[in-house]
This record gives structure tokens, C-alpha cells and sequence, in this order.
């Protein structure tokens, strides 16, 4: 039986023979019908005494326009594919290609489509921004891992609601197991939300979403979820807040609440400085953290990027210093 990473290298021989022209981070167009491209990351993490290197993000990915009305993206991804720690000099590797997005595009009119199979869940912005070298910064916000499913294996129907301008929505579900469940961040078989988005003008939008899931057979958590954006050719803003409540079997609740501020400034069009503030409680766990982070970003060209970051937690051990290189074929 062909492998998943036997399939990948067929298909980018394939995209290397029969492609015209290549232009990095535009994939190869092998035909009108089929696109092959990929992206890579390599992490470098200072923490503590460690010194930690990983190639982090090895992944493959075809897409295309079957016909005017359809479209298609299938993403096959290796997390953590090596890793050594110079301070003891262990090494470690996954090189088990799993499907990160596999799901295809209804395109009906502006107002109503439908995307259905595995992928990224429609809320916010930084949770749709799932590829590194695409980032301003090399690490998530906690809000974005820990508080809902980052990822769906359902349907997606989205437009714009023509009564309201530049509103746009999401209505997603799914009631089914997920289609490959390596790389999901909290698993279940039951997940529904609304996602809106206003883009008030080129410069502001905002949105909120509302959802609710069952992640193990004792819990159930809904969440309530809010964002506003400021992006002009020079600054941005960045800033998402969640309130998630936990129901339990026991007949017990408890309260998560999690959000961040991020600032960038656009030195040039290549050099970024940015800055961070988040904040996380998770009551029933007594989990609490409060984390500030200062941080550059270079892109020589868009496709190619160079990040580093250091990052100070209210917890002392978890200071750290994160760089980054990162490539989109």
C-alpha cells in the first residue's frame, strides 16, 4: 500500500515534470486542475539549560479548481519531524505524515457556501493563520490551543449576509468523529458555533463567535468568544478574548477566561516589531498565567521568514527565547 509520504514525493515529481513556472510560495500548477505546494519550520528554544532544535512543520499540499463551483484542498503535515536537545544531546523524531486539512468548496453565491471535511474552525484570527511562515510571531496564544477545537471535521456554511454589508458568517457543525485525530487539540464528536465578522473599513474589523462542545463524556463547554482587528500599511492591533463555562457530571462549573493583545509595527516592509500580553485563568484547574512577549519578524520576501521572540511568564520557569526560520513552496 503507497504511504502518505510515498504519495507526497509522487505528487511533487509530478508537479516538477509537468509544471511551466514556478514562483516560491505560489506552489507548482501542474494543470487547471491541480496545484502542489508545501511549507516547512524549524524552531530554535532556549529554556533554562535547555537548548532545543526542531524541524517542526513538514508539509505537503494539493489544491485546484475542479470547475467554477468546486474546489478543493488536501494538507498532509509531519509535526515535530526532528528535534535534539544540545544539553543532553537527545534526539527524537515523527516522520508520520497525518492529514492536517482534507475538504472541498461548494461555491454558490456570495451570500451561502458550503465547505465540508476536515478543517481549520472559522473563529477569530489568529486560529486561521495555522502556518507559521504566514505569522508575525513564531508562538500561538494559549486562547487559540487550549479553549475550543482548532480544527473540525464537519461543514462549514459561510457568506456575506446581504442585508448587512461586509458582514460575513460561519455557521459550522459536526456530529462525527474527526477524520484524522493526530494533530487535534481537543477531541470530540460534538461541535457547533456561529462565527461573525464586520469589516467596518480597510483599516478595522471585529467579530465575535458563540459554541459548544463535548470534549469527554463528563464535560460540556460552551464559550462566548470576541475580536477586533486594526491593520493600516504601517500599524496593526490584534486582540481576541474567550469566556468558556464547563459543565460536569458531578453537577459542578467552572469558568475559563483567556485573551491577548498584540501590537506590530511595520519598520520597513521587510523588518516588524511586535509585543504580546496575554492572560489565562482556567478556574477548574487552577491554571493561571499572565505572559508578556517582545519579538521581531524579517521577511526578505513574503514566502520566507525569520522570527524570534522572548517571552516572560508570571510562572518563572517558563521564561523563554523562541527563533524561528520558515519556507512556503
Amino acid at each position: 500500500m503507497m504511504t502518505i509520504q510515498k504519495m507526497g514525493l509522487l505528487l511533487c515529481l509530478i508537479a516538477l515534470v509537468q509544471a511551466d513556472s514556478y514562483t516560491l510560495g505560489h506552489g507548482l500548477q501542474v494543470d487547471n486542475m491541480l496545484n502542489v505546494g508545501g511549507y516547512f519550520a524549524t524552531e530554535f528554544e532556549f529554556k533554562d539549560k535547555d537548548k532545543i532544535f526542531t524541524l517542526d512543520d513538514v508539509a505537503v499540499m494539493a489544491y485546484g479548481d475542479i470547475n467554477p463551483m468546486f474546489s478543493y484542498m488536501a494538507e498532509f503535515e509531519a509535526i515535530g519531524f526532528y528535534q535534539k536537545n544540545f544539553n543532553d544531546g537527545v534526539e527524537s523524531s515523527k516522520r508520520q505524515f497525518h492529514a492536517e486539512r482534507v475538504y472541498g468548496d461548494v461555491w454558490l453565491s456570495d451570500a451561502y457556501n458550503i465547505r465540508f471535511g476536515k478543517q481549520i474552525t472559522p473563529i477569530g484570527y489568529w486560529n486561521k493563520e495555522p502556518i507559521n511562515v504566514l505569522r508575525d510571531m513564531t508562538s500561538n496564544p494559549l486562547y487559540s490551543s487550549l479553549l475550543f477545537p482548532k480544527f473540525l471535521t464537519g461543514i462549514d456554511i459561510n457568506g456575506y449576509i446581504p442585508a448587512i454589508e461586509g458582514m460575513k458568517y460561519h455557521l459550522f457543525g459536526q456530529k462525527n468523529p474527526d477524520l484524522d485525530d493526530e494533530y487535534i487539540n481537543i477531541r470530540n464528536t460534538h461541535f457547533f458555533g456561529l462565527s461573525l465578522e464586520k469589516e467596518i473599513s480597510n483599516d478595522y474589523s471585529c467579530g465575535g463567535s458563540i459554541g459548544d462542545y463535548i470534549p469527554l463524556a463528563s464535560q460540556r463547554t460552551r464559550f462566548l468568544q470576541a475580536n477586533a482587528k486594526y491593520d493600516d500599511s504601517k500599524w496593526q492591533m490584534l486582540s481576541e478574548v474567550l469566556l468558556a463555562k464547563s459543565e460536569y457530571d458531578a453537577g459542578d462549573s467552572d469558568y475559563t477566561l483567556s485573551g491577548y493583545v498584540q501590537g506590530m509595527v511595520r519598520y520597513t516592509p521587510q523588518y516588524a516589531f511586535l509585543g504580546r500580553y496575554e492572560h489565562f485563568n482556567d478556574h477548574h484547574r487552577g491554571s493561571e498565567d499572565n505572559i508578556g512577549i517582545v519579538g521581531f519578524s524579517y521577511r526578505p520576501i513574503y514566502p520566507v521568514s525569520f522570527k524570534g521572540e522572548y517571552q516572560w511568564h508570571s510562572r518563572n520557569d517558563e521564561n523563554r527565547a523562541l527563533f524561528s526560520f520558515s519556507v512556503l513552496f
